[in-house]
Protein backbone atom coordinates (compact mmCIF):
# COMPACT_ATOMS: atom_id res chain seq x y z
CA UNK A 1 0.00 0.00 0.00
CA UNK A 2 2.81 2.07 0.39
CA UNK A 3 4.21 1.78 -2.86
CA UNK A 4 0.60 2.88 -3.96
CA UNK A 5 0.57 5.81 -2.03
CA UNK A 6 4.20 6.69 -3.32
CA UNK A 7 3.11 6.86 -6.84
CA UNK A 8 -0.21 8.50 -6.56
CA UNK A 9 1.69 11.06 -4.96
CA UNK A 10 4.12 11.30 -7.64
CA UNK A 11 1.60 11.16 -9.96
CA UNK A 12 -0.45 14.56 -8.90
CA UNK A 13 2.82 16.29 -8.32
CA UNK A 14 4.23 15.58 -11.90
CA UNK A 15 1.01 16.62 -13.69
CA UNK A 16 0.51 20.09 -11.41
CA UNK A 17 3.99 20.96 -12.34
CA UNK A 18 3.99 20.15 -15.68
CA UNK A 19 0.96 21.86 -15.92
CA UNK A 20 2.73 25.28 -14.52
CA UNK A 21 5.61 24.51 -16.87
CA UNK A 22 3.00 24.38 -19.65
CA UNK A 23 1.49 27.32 -18.85
CA UNK A 24 5.02 29.42 -18.22
CA UNK A 25 7.13 28.09 -20.68
CA UNK A 26 5.62 25.85 -23.38
CA UNK A 27 4.41 28.11 -26.13
CA UNK A 28 1.22 27.56 -28.12
CA UNK A 29 2.92 25.21 -31.27
CA UNK A 30 4.69 23.33 -28.87
CA UNK A 31 1.77 22.27 -26.09
CA UNK A 32 0.46 19.17 -28.17
CA UNK A 33 4.27 17.76 -28.20
CA UNK A 34 4.37 18.34 -24.55
CA UNK A 35 0.71 17.37 -23.76
CA UNK A 36 1.50 13.87 -25.45
CA UNK A 37 4.55 13.56 -23.56
CA UNK A 38 2.48 14.31 -20.37
CA UNK A 39 0.24 11.66 -21.10
CA UNK A 40 2.43 8.88 -21.44
CA UNK A 41 4.04 9.67 -18.25
CA UNK A 42 0.90 9.52 -16.88
CA UNK A 43 0.24 6.49 -18.59
CA UNK A 44 3.08 4.90 -16.91
CA UNK A 45 2.20 5.62 -13.95
CA UNK A 46 -1.00 4.58 -13.64
CA UNK A 47 0.46 0.95 -14.79
CA UNK A 48 3.06 1.14 -11.85
CA UNK A 49 0.01 1.73 -9.71
CA UNK A 50 -2.06 -1.05 -11.04
CA UNK A 51 1.28 -3.17 -11.07
CA UNK A 52 1.47 -2.68 -7.29
CA UNK A 53 -1.92 -3.39 -6.09
CA UNK A 54 -2.03 -6.46 -8.70
CA UNK A 55 0.97 -7.99 -7.41
CA UNK A 56 -0.40 -9.06 -4.08
CA UNK A 57 -3.30 -10.27 -5.35
CA UNK A 58 -2.10 -12.61 -8.23
CA UNK A 59 0.57 -13.53 -5.15
CA UNK A 60 -2.22 -14.63 -2.60
CA UNK A 61 -3.82 -16.65 -6.14
CA UNK A 62 -0.79 -18.58 -6.96
CA UNK A 63 -0.04 -18.98 -3.13
CA UNK A 64 -3.55 -20.23 -2.28
CA UNK A 65 -3.45 -22.55 -5.47
CA UNK A 66 0.20 -24.45 -4.49
CA UNK A 67 -0.66 -24.39 -0.70
CA UNK A 68 -4.19 -26.80 -1.60
CA UNK A 69 -1.94 -28.76 -3.91
CA UNK A 70 0.57 -29.51 -0.98
CA UNK A 71 -2.84 -29.74 1.27
CA UNK A 72 -4.38 -32.62 -1.02
CA UNK A 73 -0.63 -34.13 -1.20
CA UNK A 74 -0.55 -34.23 2.88
CA UNK A 75 -4.51 -35.68 2.38
CA UNK A 76 -3.19 -38.29 0.42
CA UNK A 77 -0.59 -39.39 2.67
CA UNK A 78 -2.18 -39.19 5.62
CA UNK A 79 -5.36 -41.87 4.26
CA UNK A 80 -1.98 -44.17 2.73
CA UNK A 81 -0.79 -43.91 6.43
CA UNK A 82 -3.96 -44.86 8.11
CA UNK A 83 -4.78 -47.73 5.76
CA UNK A 84 -0.97 -49.25 6.21
CA UNK A 85 -1.27 -48.88 9.78
CA UNK A 86 -4.55 -50.83 10.10
CA UNK A 87 -2.62 -53.90 8.00
CA UNK A 88 0.64 -53.59 9.57
CA UNK A 89 -0.42 -51.75 13.11
CA UNK A 90 2.25 -49.46 12.11
CA UNK A 91 3.23 -46.28 9.97
CA UNK A 92 5.17 -47.27 7.04
CA UNK A 93 8.63 -45.74 7.15
CA UNK A 94 8.99 -44.15 3.47
CA UNK A 95 6.76 -43.52 0.27
CA UNK A 96 7.95 -46.51 -1.78
CA UNK A 97 6.57 -48.98 1.32
CA UNK A 98 3.50 -47.26 0.65
CA UNK A 99 3.26 -47.34 -3.06
CA UNK A 100 4.15 -51.26 -2.54
CA UNK A 101 1.42 -51.45 0.07
CA UNK A 102 -1.58 -49.82 -2.07
CA UNK A 103 -0.33 -51.73 -5.27
CA UNK A 104 0.20 -55.21 -3.20
CA UNK A 105 -2.30 -55.56 -0.30
CA UNK A 106 -6.31 -55.66 0.28
CA UNK A 107 -8.42 -54.58 2.92
CA UNK A 108 -10.42 -56.98 4.40
CA UNK A 109 -14.53 -56.38 4.52
CA UNK A 110 -16.05 -56.96 8.03
CA UNK A 111 -19.19 -57.77 8.86
CA UNK A 112 -20.02 -56.78 12.82
CA UNK A 113 -23.02 -57.34 14.61
CA UNK A 114 -24.10 -56.71 18.63
CA UNK A 115 -25.66 -59.99 20.21
CA UNK A 116 -26.50 -61.15 23.84
CA UNK A 117 -25.27 -64.56 24.80
CA UNK A 118 -25.44 -66.85 28.46
CA UNK A 119 -22.68 -65.53 30.68
CA UNK A 120 -21.95 -69.14 31.82
CA UNK A 121 -19.54 -68.58 33.96
CA UNK A 122 -20.96 -65.44 36.18
CA UNK A 123 -23.94 -67.90 36.23
CA UNK A 124 -22.43 -70.88 37.39
CA UNK A 125 -20.43 -68.21 40.34
CA UNK A 126 -23.90 -67.72 41.44
CA UNK A 127 -25.19 -70.77 41.27
CA UNK A 128 -27.42 -70.44 38.60
CA UNK A 129 -28.93 -72.72 36.09
CA UNK A 130 -30.45 -71.87 32.65
CA UNK A 131 -33.10 -73.79 31.54
CA UNK A 132 -32.96 -75.24 27.76
CA UNK A 133 -35.16 -72.31 26.41
CA UNK A 134 -31.94 -70.38 27.79
CA UNK A 135 -34.53 -68.64 30.32
CA UNK A 136 -32.74 -67.42 33.12
CA UNK A 137 -29.44 -66.08 34.37
CA UNK A 138 -26.98 -63.89 33.57
CA UNK A 139 -26.28 -63.01 30.05
CA UNK A 140 -23.39 -60.56 28.27
CA UNK A 141 -23.17 -58.44 24.87
CA UNK A 142 -20.43 -59.37 22.35
CA UNK A 143 -19.89 -58.74 18.96
CA UNK A 144 -19.32 -60.65 16.32
CA UNK A 145 -17.65 -60.23 13.67
CA UNK A 146 -17.21 -61.72 10.19
CA UNK A 147 -14.70 -61.46 6.96
CA UNK A 148 -17.05 -61.04 4.04
CA UNK A 149 -14.60 -60.71 1.66
CA UNK A 150 -11.53 -58.62 0.69
CA UNK A 151 -10.95 -54.99 -2.08
CA UNK A 152 -7.33 -54.24 -2.88
CA UNK A 153 -6.14 -51.26 -1.27
CA UNK A 154 -5.78 -49.37 -4.69
CA UNK A 155 -9.21 -49.70 -5.30
CA UNK A 156 -10.41 -48.61 -1.96
CA UNK A 157 -8.06 -45.77 -1.93
CA UNK A 158 -7.68 -44.54 -5.17
CA UNK A 159 -9.56 -45.99 -7.54
CA UNK A 160 -8.82 -44.93 -10.97
CA UNK A 161 -5.94 -42.72 -10.12
CA UNK A 162 -2.16 -43.57 -10.10
CA UNK A 163 -1.08 -40.72 -7.90
CA UNK A 164 -0.27 -42.52 -5.27
CA UNK A 165 2.94 -43.29 -6.54
CA UNK A 166 4.20 -39.45 -6.67
CA UNK A 167 3.42 -38.87 -2.99
CA UNK A 168 7.02 -37.52 -2.28
CA UNK A 169 6.47 -34.83 -4.42
CA UNK A 170 3.97 -32.02 -5.13
CA UNK A 171 4.13 -30.70 -8.51
CA UNK A 172 3.79 -26.69 -9.09
CA UNK A 173 4.01 -25.65 -12.33
CA UNK A 174 7.14 -26.80 -14.17
CA UNK A 175 9.47 -27.64 -10.59
CA UNK A 176 8.55 -30.29 -8.23
CA UNK A 177 8.65 -30.10 -4.73
CA UNK A 178 9.40 -32.63 -2.20
CA UNK A 179 7.75 -34.11 0.53
CA UNK A 180 9.70 -35.18 3.98
CA UNK A 181 8.16 -37.95 6.02
CA UNK A 182 9.49 -39.37 9.34
CA UNK A 183 8.54 -42.09 11.45
CA UNK A 184 9.48 -42.41 15.71
CA UNK A 185 7.58 -43.91 18.34
CA UNK A 186 6.00 -42.51 21.45
CA UNK A 187 5.76 -43.30 24.75
CA UNK A 188 2.19 -43.43 26.13
CA UNK A 189 1.30 -45.45 29.39
CA UNK A 190 4.14 -47.88 28.72
CA UNK A 191 3.18 -48.61 25.19
CA UNK A 192 5.62 -47.20 22.18
CA UNK A 193 2.84 -45.97 19.86
CA UNK A 194 3.64 -45.34 15.98
CA UNK A 195 3.55 -41.90 14.89
CA UNK A 196 4.39 -39.74 11.80
CA UNK A 197 5.31 -36.33 10.32
CA UNK A 198 5.10 -35.22 6.92
CA UNK A 199 6.25 -31.79 5.56
CA UNK A 200 6.19 -29.25 3.01
CA UNK A 201 8.89 -26.49 2.39
CA UNK A 202 6.87 -23.26 1.76
CA UNK A 203 9.56 -21.34 0.82
CA UNK A 204 9.93 -24.14 -2.00
CA UNK A 205 6.23 -23.98 -2.97
CA UNK A 206 6.74 -20.05 -3.41
CA UNK A 207 10.57 -19.86 -4.90
CA UNK A 208 9.54 -18.33 -8.10
CA UNK A 209 7.63 -15.67 -6.43
CA UNK A 210 8.34 -12.19 -5.23
CA UNK A 211 10.58 -13.05 -2.04
CA UNK A 212 9.56 -10.09 -0.10
CA UNK A 213 6.40 -11.50 -0.04
CA UNK A 214 7.56 -15.10 0.85
CA UNK A 215 9.19 -13.86 3.42
CA UNK A 216 6.22 -12.19 4.89
CA UNK A 217 4.03 -14.99 4.14
CA UNK A 218 6.70 -17.69 6.39
CA UNK A 219 5.86 -14.74 9.52
CA UNK A 220 2.47 -14.87 8.92
CA UNK A 221 0.21 -15.90 12.00
CA UNK A 222 -3.69 -16.08 11.88
CA UNK A 223 -5.91 -19.07 12.19
CA UNK A 224 -6.67 -18.72 8.45
CA UNK A 225 -3.59 -19.33 7.53
CA UNK A 226 -0.39 -21.42 7.37
CA UNK A 227 1.11 -20.11 10.06
CA UNK A 228 5.62 -20.74 10.03
CA UNK A 229 7.58 -21.87 6.79
CA UNK A 230 6.36 -25.53 6.45
CA UNK A 231 3.34 -27.30 5.53
CA UNK A 232 3.21 -29.80 8.48
CA UNK A 233 1.26 -32.94 9.20
CA UNK A 234 1.26 -35.56 12.15
CA UNK A 235 3.93 -35.04 14.49
CA UNK A 236 7.31 -37.03 16.34
CA UNK A 237 6.71 -35.96 19.73
CA UNK A 238 2.69 -36.61 20.26
CA UNK A 239 -0.04 -39.34 19.18
CA UNK A 240 -1.51 -36.33 16.54
CA UNK A 241 -2.28 -36.41 13.03
CA UNK A 242 -3.40 -32.73 12.87
CA UNK A 243 -2.24 -30.60 9.95
CA UNK A 244 -1.27 -27.04 10.20
CA UNK A 245 -3.21 -25.67 7.71
CA UNK A 246 -6.56 -24.29 7.99
CA UNK A 247 -9.69 -25.53 7.21
CA UNK A 248 -10.59 -24.03 4.22
CA UNK A 249 -7.42 -26.04 2.62
CA UNK A 250 -9.67 -29.42 3.99
CA UNK A 251 -9.76 -31.58 6.88
CA UNK A 252 -6.56 -30.79 9.28
CA UNK A 253 -8.16 -33.13 12.02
Amino acid sequence: MLEIAIYLVVLIVLILVLVKLIDKFVTPGSRKIVSVVLWGVSFFLVYLIYASVMKPINFDKTKEERFQAAVNKMLDIKKTQLGYKSVYGKYADSFEELVKFVETQKFDIISRRDTAVIDAAKNAAFGITVNADGVGGFFKDIVITEKLGSVSVKDSLFKNSDRYKRLNVVKVGDFEVPVSMKTGLVSRNDMNISVFEAKIDKNALLKDLDQEMVKSENKVESIDEINGPEVILGSLEEVSLTGNWPKKYGSNE
